[in-house]
């Protein structure tokens, strides 16, 4: 403080630095072992329209998307970690990225396990990544980095100059291959059964106005599964024992009853792609799909 004539004059205190919310980062999960049913790997085929003649025969494999189902368990255990605190009705998946190492066949005994790798606060909300692994054997035959993004309360409009209108990107080249998607009228359903993915912005109605959707949504990796399925029967001649990887972003929910086109550019081992639906918007971007 300082003296003027006989007055105290206090300073002004600086402002205390914002704290910021110290997260797990590095946390291990541990999902446990699960068997790989021979029947829960058909009827995720079957919910994804994937006709692979690889899970036939005698060396049948699993689809190469069935690994959600069998990381169910340890997905659920990181989206509800008192340590997270995440909102579940505000969560939406925001990435996938999948390789496959070596096929999951049926009756293996798959042991998965996951890290936090990172969460990001932003004024629009917080983006959660995290580490996903599927073991057989002690042999590494699935990994995965998947993001979750969860939306911030929504905030009042501030007036501001009108920002000058950004440069459209240039238009991409005619793709190499498009193939339809089909999603049923009840597809978000009938994945639930399959998946286990059964969160009810994916089948209550309520639940889903609720959470601002205009109505039920499909699962983001249901629409993953009915993209890689369309485009190993384009470029692999339906040989699932082919896929390598799959990975992508989600851009917009998917209704259903909606019709989907998947767009592919050929790249080395595969293509990118992105998946559009019938107004022609991007509802899968930046994607990519590698084949051995």
């Amino acid at each position: 403080m300082a003296l003027l004539k006989d007055h105290v004059v206090l300073a002004t205190p600086p402002a205390a630095p914002a704290t910021r919310r110290a997260w797990p980062i590095g946390k291990k999960y541990d999902g446990g072992f699960r068997f790989a049913e021979p029947a829960h790997a058909l009827a995720y085929a079957a919910a994804t329209n994937d006709s692979s003649p690889a899970y036939h025969g005698a060396t049948p494999i699993c689809p190469p998307m069935f690994h959600v189902r069998l990381m169910h368990s340890l997905i659920f255990q990181i989206a509800t970690d008192p340590e997270l605190g995440l909102d579940l009705l505000r969560l939406v998946h925001g990435e996938h990225d999948a390789q496959f190492h070596r096929p999951i066949r049926p009756w293996d005994l798959v042991h998965t396990r996951g890290e936090l790798l990172s969460v990001e606060e932003k004024s629009s909300g917080l983006v959660v990544t995290s580490a996903l692994y599927a073991f057989v054997d002690g042999e590494l035959a699935v990994s995965c980095r998947t993001v979750y993004f969860i939306r911030g309360e929504a905030k009042k409009a501030e007036s501001v100059a009108p920002a000058r209108p950004a440069t459209p990107p240039a238009a991409p080249p005619p793709p190499d291959v498009s193939c339809a998607v089909h999603v049923s009228s009840d597809q978000s359903l009938k994945y639930a059964a399959a998946s286990l993915d059964d969160n009810p912005i994916h089948t209550d109605p309520a639940t889903a106005t609720a959470a601002g959707l205009p109505a039920i949504i499909v699962q983001g990796l249901c629409t993953m599964a009915l993209s890689a399925a369309a485009l190993t029967r384009a470029l692999a001649d339906n040989d699932a024992t082919q896929v390598r990887r799959v990975a992508v972003r989600f851009a917009r929910p998917v209704l259903n009853g909606q019709a989907l086109v998947v767009h592919g550019w050929n790249a080395e081992h595969g293509c990118t792609f992105t998946t559009v639906n019938e107004a022609g918007q991007a509802v899968l971007s930046q994607a990519h799909f590698e084949l051995a």
